[in-house]
């Protein structure tokens, strides 16, 4: 209409029109997305959460010897926190750019040739560098991830610890551990930006050098005579805008790999062998407990070799022994917080292997010496176990 001579105030309307339509449309679909997006990456982290919680519950104690509380904590906080808020945006964003950017330059290829193809050429260069950051993001994501698992262990195991500190008047002492994992982490993620921030500014250097490409050529095809003023000024606003999704979407592609690298530590989980595959509901006659030539160690420690012993039903027994000689293992052994290495222990005649947990849990009651209070009522906290007791 402003080439043309033919511009009114209807046709400004209009405009003004279209204009609104679209910035609603934009606001009600981005409105969805996000709605989805939040759906998305809270259900997905909450069950894996519900999953670990489960899954730790048939898992020997052994395995909190070799992965210490602190990294299953990080794991089950700051990696899937990680995870819940950048997952779900970061593959909209990268799935939403890449298609934008194709859809946009097919229909400008149908439009005028050559205006697509300089467009394709960009977009397929730009690919090419975003792959190779993907490549090297691969071998610095785990590192970052696993920096950031000793991060976290470390702040919980100070935390935890400051009461003894306290109480031995220790405070001054130099927490070098956490110092060097606040530095490792540090270094780790500058690392990963010194590794990245070089294809960053290549996918950049593209997209502009296109641009720019892209209004030359619109110029020289309209004063060549080959373009109409209105299609040339249409191709140069279009240069600022048409790379602007795929360039948001090439920072995410590294983003996803790191999210990539927290998903896969929060799946080493799923590969922790557990105590209850093959187990039945039993419920004994009596509650005879009986060791059979049972041996024990912790790693290389030897704590019970070939140990017998029958502790009849309706009776009380009393386990005595200087500290370390074995008797909370043998208790955590009945329980089945660990697996005999050889022999066997039965509860009414039953070998214990063959109880679900959950069954065999049901015949014992453990009280601790360390014992945890809820911030609840003592009718609460004492029927904890039983709600209806």
């Amino acid at each position: 209409a402003l080439v043309s001579d033919t511009a009114n105030r209807q046709t400004i309307i209009s405009i003004v029109v279209l204009m609104l339509v679209s910035i609603l449309g934009k606001i009600t679909a981005n409105y969805f997305s996000q709605l989805q997006q939040t759906h998305a990456g809270y259900f997905m982290v909450a069950n894996k959460r519900i999953y670990i919680g489960n899954k730790l519950k048939l898992i020997p104690m052994g395995f909190f010897n070799q992965n210490r509380l602190g990294n299953i904590t990080g794991i089950c906080t700051t990696v899937l926190a990680d995870v819940e808020m950048t997952a779900p945006m970061v593959m909209v964003l990268t799935l939403g750019g890449f298609i934008t950017t194709i859809v946009f330059t097919v229909y400008m290829l149908i439009f005028d040739w050559r205006m697509g193809l300089i467009a394709a050429v960009g977009v397929v260069l730009f690919c090419i560098v975003t792959s190779s950051m993907e490549k090297k993001s691969r071998s610095t994501a785990p590192k970052r991830q696993k920096a950031q698992a000793a991060l976290v262990e470390n702040v919980l195991e100070t935390i935890q610890g400051m009461g003894i500190v306290k109480s031995f008047n220790l405070s001054r002492i130099d927490g070098k551990k956490i110092d060097h994992a606040i530095e490792n982490s540090r270094i780790t993620n500058l690392g990963m930006e010194k590794v990245l921030t070089p294809y960053t500014i290549m996918q950049e250097s593209v997209l502009r050098i296109f641009s720019v490409i892209m209004m030359t050529a619109a110029l020289m095809f309209y004063f060549s005579g080959t373009m109409e003023l209105t299609y040339a000024l249409m191709f140069i606003v279009i240069s600022f805008i048409v790379f602007e999704q795929i360039e948001s979407a090439g920072h995410g592609v590294a983003i996803l790999r790191v999210c990539g690298s927290s998903i896969a530590e929060a799946n080493k989980m799923d590969d922790t062998p557990v105590m209850d595959e093959n187990g039945m509901e039993i419920s004994p006659g009596s509650h005879d407990i009986s060791l059979e030539h049972v041996s024990f160690s912790y790693e290389q420690r030897k704590i019970l070799k070939d140990v017998n012993a029958q502790i009849k039903d309706r009776t009380m027994t009393a386990i005595v022994g200087p500290s370390g000689s074995g008797k909370t293992t043998i208790c955590n052994l009945i329980a089945r917080f660990w697996d005999t290495d050889s022999g066997r222990i039965t509860i009414g005649g039953t070998d214990i292997k063959k109880y679900k947990l959950e069954s065999l849990m049901n015949q014992i009651s453990m009280v601790s010496q360390n014992v945890y209070l809820f911030n609840d009522t003592i009718e609460n906290n004492i029927r904890f176990g039983n709600p209806q007791a």
